[in-house]
């Protein structure tokens, strides 16, 4: 990766630049400012009225764009039928042009009549999901259940859609053909919902960033260079594409000192129940599987649990904080009263005291260098244990930057961002 760096500056009076950004930290700060460029190879800059300060990129998490000045509206692009789902998890709509040897030819954001591999491609979806809501049930089915070997055709149809195994041979605007059983068919593309790949010899790419557009399209790369006006962004298909920042919405970066804890195995699990048996621990959703949610904020990651449960993790003092965001699932909101604690080789490092239905959602960061193994604990609040459905939404562990023992600022042990 060549870049490694986003310039922004935050609002000066007289400021010339347009695009304005939020920047999100990986510990859940955020800084508000104007987009400047990425300079090529250059360090991470962000300037403030106290001058400039080097950001590593590995220390965001998200780049928002928040008022973007002569931002342009959602292109045909969005309206049209046509989707294509990558296997890194990109998506990109657009036009279906025709078929290569292997490949479907497409116009999208990466440009005009680009072929994209069968197997780079985990979809293509060709009919409209409000009118055909059974067959989008049934493609999203075998989007989720890719195998090797077996391509999945899935009809256009209301109400009798019907499910296909075999291979795509090629695909166009107008028609296609699908081999299933023992037979080559020619089938019209207007009989076509979507077709789901089989899982190809190419895996996911080794994605740093990935780009989410007005437009739509979720596009997987690194960022190649950019100035005041534009993105060039190296994709992981191996394209180069230049986005204008006018059609950015958002830049989601994965960084490599954040890892989350429902992707580690706890070493050890206690649950009690008082007034019932104890719920399960369930990660990245709730205790009833629902996704997780405080007070309206959304969680993708994260643990849902209930009163009473000791988690403990084995972190042989690889990190340097502990950072989530607490509280009582909006399922059971305004009920429950818990208590969430972090604990680090036996010392209390934070207390919540007792969090309720009614209270918002609170982010913590607790400081956690030096400790071996770190405890989250669900305790019995103030009504027994009932409607205790408790969330560690987005709860990750950040490692120390590069070279090491670098204080996060404003962060001491147990402190509440």
């Amino acid at each position: 990766m060549k870049c490694r760096t986003l310039l922004i500056a935050l609002w000066l009076p007289g400021s010339l630049w347009a695009m304005e950004i939020q920047a999100v930290r990986i510990d859940g700060s955020s800084l508000t400012g104007q987009w400047i460029g990425c300079a090529d190879g250059g360090p991470i800059t962000l300037r403030t009225t106290a001058g400039s300060t080097p950001l590593a990129l590995s220390d965001l998490s998200i780049v928002k764009f928040t008022r973007a000045a002569g931002r342009r509206d959602a292109t045909d692009r969005a309206s049209a039928p046509v989707v294509f789902y990558l296997n890194d998890g990109g998506r990109l709509p657009g036009r279906l042009v025709g078929s290569a040897a292997n490949a479907l030819v497409s116009t999208t954001v990466l440009g005009e009549a680009v072929e994209l591999p069968f197997d780079r491609l985990a979809g293509v979806r060709v009919g409209d999901v409000g009118a055909f809501p059974r067959s989008a049930e049934l493609f999203d089915a075998a989007l989720a259940d890719r195998l090797p070997g077996r391509d999945v055709l899935v009809t256009r149809s209301a109400d009798k859609p019907q499910v296909l195994p075999g291979r795509l041979v090629e695909l166009g605007p107008e028609q296609g053909s699908f081999v299933f059983g023992d037979r080559t068919r020619t089938l019209q593309t207007s009989k076509i919902f979507g077709v789901a790949f089989a899982i190809g010899s190419s895996g996911p790419a080794d994605i740093g960033t990935t780009f989410q557009l007005s437009d739509g399209s979720l596009l997987a790369g690194r960022i190649h260079g950019a100035d005041a006006n534009t993105v060039r962004v190296a994709t992981s298909i191996g394209l180069t594409v230049t986005i204008p920042l006018g059609d950015l919405e958002a830049i989601h970066i994965q960084s490599d000192r954040v890892v989350y804890l429902s992707d580690l195995h706890a070493s050890r699990l206690r649950t009690e129940g008082m007034l019932h048996r104890p719920w399960p621990v369930r990660m990245d959703v709730g205790v009833t599987g629902k996704p997780l949610s405080i007070s309206g904020r959304r969680f993708d990651k994260g643990i849902g649990c209930h009163s009473y449960t000791e988690l403990v993790y084995s972190i042989d003092q690889a990190y340097e904080s502990f950072v989530a965001t607490i509280g009582i699932d909006d399922i059971v909101r305004p009920r429950g009263s818990v208590v969430f604690r972090v604990m680090g080789d036996g010392k209390t490092l934070f207390d919540s005291g007792a969090v309720t239905g009614r209270d918002h959602a609170r982010d913590v960061i607790v400081d956690v260098r030096g400790v071996k193994t770190l405890t989250l604990i669900v305790d019995y609040g103030l009504d027994l244990d009932l409607s205790d459905h408790a969330v560690w939404g987005d709860a990750r562990l950040l490692k120390p930057r590069s070279g090491g023992k670098t204080k996060v600022p404003g962060a001491e042990p147990g402190s509440v961002q």
